[in-house]
C-alpha cells in the first residue's frame, strides 16, 4: 500500500485504513488503527501465557539446516575414518606381550604417541577447506596448529581408550614424558566434555585458527596469516556455527553456553600444558617431521590438480 494516500474519517479524525496492512480499518487496537484480521492476530499473540524463549531448542529442534546436518555428519565421519584408535590399541596389545624391559623402547612409545598427530595430519590432508587456502597459509597453519591439535586429539583418545589406567602405556609414556606431565594430561582429559562428538567438531575449529599455540612472532609468517585471515574467519565461522547450533539442539541455550565455554577452556588448558611440558627433542622432532610430511602431501596434491587442469 505504498502509493495509497492515507484517508481520514472526517468526523472521527482517524485513518480509515489499517496501519499494519493497509486494509479497511475497523477500529483502534493497542493504540493502532487496525483491520479485523490484524486485530485478531495481535490479540491472539498478546493472550499467550509466555513469550517465545531465546532457546530455539524449546520451539524448534531443527535449527540446523539440511546442509549443516550434512556437514556435521561429514565432520564426524571424517574423524572416525582417520581415527587411529584401532592401531594404538593394537600397538599396546603387542607391547603387553613383551617382557617389561622391552616395553620401554623409545621408538615404540613415540610411534604410538605419533599416531595422535598423524590422525590430525590425515584430517588436514582431506579437508577441502584447507586446500582452498594459499599454500603459504596452509604451511603456516600446519606448522603452528599441529602441536596443539595433536595434543588435544591425544588427550581425547587417551580418555576414549582408557589409556590413563593402562599400566603398559603409563610406564612407557612416563619414561619419556615424565609422570607429572602425564598427570596433567589425565586431569585435562577428565575435564573434557563427555560428548566426544563435540570434541571432534572443536578439533576442526582449532585447525583453522590463525595460531592456537603460544604466539612467537615471526614477521614473514605473520604477514602470510594476515593475508588469509578473512578466509580463515569464513571457514572457522562455518564450524563454530555448526558446533553452536548442535549444542543448542542437544542441550538448550543455557547449557550450550556453559559447554561451549568449557570447550574453549579445554583448548587454553592444553596450550598452557604444552608450554610446561618437559624439554623433549625427540617429541619436537617427531611433530616437525609430521608437519613437513603434511606440507609435502598438500603440495603434491596441488601439483596433481594443476596437471589435470592443463
Amino acid at each position: 500500500m505504498k502509493d495509497r494516500k492515507i484517508l481520514y474519517n472526517a468526523t472521527s479524525g482517524f485513518s480509515m485504513f489499517c496501519g499494519i496492512c493497509g486494509d479497511m480499518a475497523s477500529g483502534l487496537n493497542f493504540n493502532v488503527i487496525t483491520c479485523m484480521s490484524c486485530k485478531s492476530f495481535f490479540r491472539r499473540n498478546a493472550q499467550k501465557k509466555s513469550p517465545l524463549t531465546l532457546s530455539l531448542l524449546r520451539n524448534d529442534r531443527s535449527t540446523l539446516t539440511t546442509n549443516e546436518w550434512t556437514l556435521l555428519s561429514n565432520i564426524l565421519h571424517a574423524f572416525d575414518e582417520q581415527d587411529p584408535s584401532a592401531q594404538i590399541q593394537s600397538s599396546l596389545d603387542e607391547l603387553s606381550l613383551l617382557p617389561p624391559k622391552l616395553r620401554l623402547k623409545s621408538s615404540d612409545t613415540y610411534n604410538m604417541v605419533g599416531q595422535f598427530f598423524t590422525g590430525i595430519q590425515s584430517l588436514i590432508e582431506h579437508s577441502p577447506d584447507l586446500h582452498a587456502l594459499p599454500i603459504d597459509a596452509r604451511r603456516a597453519l600446519t606448522k603452528h596448529n599441529l602441536s596443539s591439535t595433536g595434543a588435544y586429539n591425544g588427550i581425547f583418545l587417551c580418555r576414549e581408550l582408557d589409556l590413563y589406567n593402562n599400566s603398559v602405556f603409563l610406564n612407557a609414556a612416563s619414561t619419556y614424558y615424565g609422570a607429572e606431565f602425564l598427570m596433567d594430561c589425565s586431569s585435562n582429559s577428565a575435564r573434557c566434555d563427555p560428548n566426544g562428538s563435540l570434541i571432534k567438531i572443536m578439533l576442526f575449529v582449532i585447525i583453522f585458527s590463525s595460531n592456537c599455540s603460544i604466539v612467537t612472532f615471526n614477521e614473514k609468517e605473520h604477514t602470510i596469516i594476515i593475508s588469509a585471515s578473512m578466509d580463515l574467519v569464513r571457514i572457522q565461522n562455518v564450524y563454530v556455527t555448526i558446533l553452536w547450533k548442535y549444542l543448542v539442539y542437544l542441550y538448550g541455550f543455557k547449557e550450550a553456553a556453559l559447554r561451549f565455554s568449557s570447550l574453549v577452556k579445554n583448548i587454553l588448558d592444553v596450550t598452557h600444558m604444552l608450554e610446561l611440558m618437559p624439554k623433549n627433542e625427540i617429541h619436537n622432532t617427531m611433530v616437525k617431521t609430521i608437519a613437513i610430511e603434511t606440507e609435502r602431501v598438500l603440495l603434491a596434491k596441488d601439483e596433481t590438480l594443476l596437471s589435470f587442469n592443463f
